[in-house]
């Protein structure tokens, strides 16, 4: 078995393309004393319709095109080393499922907001638009 790391360890999903500051995420991380750290993107869904409330057959409020706003998952990770030990061969686990642990388990997590360039590459449409946008972004 491989030696544990010593110190924390940055983990990213292959499919993100990100201008993120690491230095400043590890820096996060350890100020936070968390076991896990987890980077966030605010994240808009707007419906485009009208959105109503009803109660008993009546209309209580209607809200046209309403917009919410959610923190999701922006696929890059600070773990200390022994978040590891969660990691057990044979076992199905992935990011989501250590973070649950952790939390089942009341250890600190902590999330890094990104405010810099994000784009998640999962599908076809968002590949080429990174195709046109990383020369002007990584330059």
């Amino acid at each position: 078995m491989p030696e544990k790391p010593k110190a924390p360890l940055v983990v990213m999903n292959g499919d993100v393309l990100s201008r993120v500051n690491f230095e400043q995420l590890v820096h996060f991380h350890l100020e936070q004393q968390a076991s896990a750290t987890m980077c966030v993107r605010e994240y808009d869904l707007q419906v485009p319709f009208g959105v109503v409330e009803v109660r008993d057959n009546r209309l209580i409020s209607v809200e046209e095109k309403p917009v919410h706003r959610f923190f999701i998952n922006a696929g890059m990770y600070v773990l200390n080393p022994e978040v590891l030990d969660l990691v057990r061969p044979g076992r199905y686990c992935d990011m989501p499922t250590i973070f649950k642990e952790l939390i089942a388990g009341d250890a600190e997590t902590a999330v890094f907001p990104v405010r810099e360039y994000w784009l998640d590459l999962g599908q076809m449409e968002d590949f080429a638009r990174a195709q046109v946008e990383y020369a002007r972004v990584f330059k």
